[in-house]
């Protein structure tokens, strides 16, 4: 060994060949063990900072079908009703329902939702382009010729438990 012969030396395996040993000097060692400590204990503190978002879903007509519901983050997947953040579909029941989405970091959201009472799959219209289902938009946002802006239904999800409703209107 050329060099410092005091120098301690910790083994660590090689991935490339499992039986060949590799050294580090045993200050490099004690630093990659800091550092994914670092970032074990910085992960650990992105979960706590994870929210959830509780909606209460109204005015449920009937038993028929599923309440759909679909979470997003931007204007832009929410003004155009594609790339959502994440679904939720439960039984119909007349009255009032609840849904929950969890884990979501801190931000602003809007959720959509609709009473699939034909079980179809698919959000109905008339030959005008108007609902046949009944719909609904966090925060109660009116839905005036076309959806509501993101800005009126965005929910502000900033500590452990959010909450929003939706009013379905049929």
């Amino acid at each position: 060994m050329t060099g410092n012969a005091n120098r301690s030396r910790v083994d660590c395996a090689s991935n490339s060949n499992p039986g060949a040993r590799t050294t580090l000097p045993k200050r490099v060692g004690a630093r990659l063990f800091a550092a994914l400590f670092a970032l074990g204990v910085m992960a650990l503190g992105s979960v706590a900072q994870a929210a959830t978002l509780t909606v209460t879903v109204q005015d449920v007509r009937s038993e028929d079908g599923e309440i759909k519901l679909a979470l997003y983050a931007t204007e832009a997947s929410f003004s155009s009703f594609s790339v959502e953040l994440a679904s939720r579909v439960i039984e119909a029941q007349p009255g009032t329902l609840t849904a929950t989405f969890d884990n979501l970091p801190p931000g602003d959201y809007a959720v959509a939702a609709y009473h699939d009472e034909n079980g179809n799959s698919s959000f109905d219209t008339n030959f005008l382009g108007l609902p046949t289902e009944g719909y609904g938009f966090s925060n109660d946002a009116a839905a005036v010729l076309g959806p509501p802006s993101f800005d009126d239904a965005a929910v502000e999800v900033r500590d452990d438990n959010s909450e929003t409703e939706i009013s379905i209107v049929y």
